[in-house]
């Protein structure tokens, strides 16, 4: 993926901002013809972190039982006394809390798979990951681990900040000298940046990378689950909706535009971190968002391998949601 191509021009570049640089009135524009896009509404009370998460709730963005707000928030909901049913947060936040704290949560989908992507800065003399490379990387726990994972075999320099969008704010007006040869950066980050900076092109795929290092595995990112007092087959059709409108969208992603243009563009922004435009190009580009859907339980294999990456043990059965 040294090559990827820029997929937005600077102009619609900078549309992407979480408070919208748009007029309150616009809305997505369907007028090419988008499918038309129907869905069920959510029964229960749901949360989940802006961003890539986030995107699998698109057909529900507005809904009265949904709510998408900052991490930290969410990661509140994932108690047996906080009135959400379900919740979506990174897999090894939940599993822990599940396994650690004991709270009576079951994981029962993923759904973003990783976004994650090394940008060469054109610095380094020979355009090459070698040992003694300088690196400006995010959020240790997680990226950093399965970055580190992927380079096992080389000691690189790395500088962390805590999240991407620090990162990507030191590259845009640094307030430090900024001297690295590479970046570890997520979507949608990753196309403002190589949009931006003429000298910087997507160096690696890290899920790529990481399917390789680890014989074909795939990153469990962000998961969806439920509480055990929920109604139970009320979570499985809410289990069941979110899964046919991520197929929807990953089959045409047109549905993105038709299921939010009644919606303001700097609220939906807001939500997903992108207009609904710029999303709809990261699917379109090899859906370098990272989202899908898949059974948790069937995907116990990639789930533990994941864990494993970040330090932590294989899970046992009775976490899983039987859907």
């Amino acid at each position: 993926m040294k090559n990827i191509k820029k997929i937005l021009t600077l102009s619609a570049l900078l549309a992407l901002t979480l408070t919208g640089c748009t007029d309150n009135k616009d809305k997505s524009d369907c007028s090419d013809g988008c499918k038309i896009f129907t869905t069920t509404p959510i029964e229960l009370k749901i949360a989940c972190p802006n961003g890539a998460p986030a995107l699998s709730l698109y057909g529900h963005l507005s809904e009265e039982n949904v709510e998408i707000i900052a991490a930290d928030i969410v990661q509140g909901y994932m108690t047996d006394t906080a009135n959400k049913d379900i919740v979506i947060l990174p897999t090894n936040f939940g599993i822990k809390q599940i396994v650690t704290d004991h709270v009576n949560f079951k994981i029962a989908a993923t759904v973003t798979f990783g976004n994650f992507y090394l940008l060469s800065t054109g610095a380094d003399e020979d355009s090459t990951l070698n040992n003694g490379d300088k690196v400006l990387a995010f959020q240790k726990p997680v990226a950093g681990k399965i970055f580190e994972y992927v380079y096992s075999d080389l000691t690189l320099d790395i500088v962390y900040k805590a999240n991407a969008k620090l990162v990507n704010d030191q590259i845009i007006e640094p307030t430090e000298t900024f001297d690295y040869d590479y970046v570890l950066l997520a979507e949608p980050f990753v196309s403002q940046i190589i949009n931006l900076k003429e000298n910087y092109s997507v160096y690696s795929n890290i899920q790529e990378q990481y399917a390789l290092k680890s014989g074909g595995k795939s990153i469990a990112q962000a998961s969806i689950f439920v509480k055990n007092t929920a109604d139970q087959e009320k979570a499985k059709n809410v289990l069941s909706t979110l899964k046919k409108d991520i197929d929807k969208l990953l089959s045409d992603s047109s549905y993105l535009l038709s299921a939010t243009k009644n919606l303001e563009v700097p609220f939906v922004t807001s939500k997903i971190q992108g207009t609904p435009e710029f999303v709809k190009s990261l699917i379109d580009n090899n859906n370098s968002i990272g989202i899908g859907y898949k059974n948790a339980f069937d995907n116990k294999d990639n789930i533990d391998a994941f864990l494993q990456t970040l330090g932590m043990g294989q899970t046992s059965e009775e976490i899983y949601f039987r859907a």
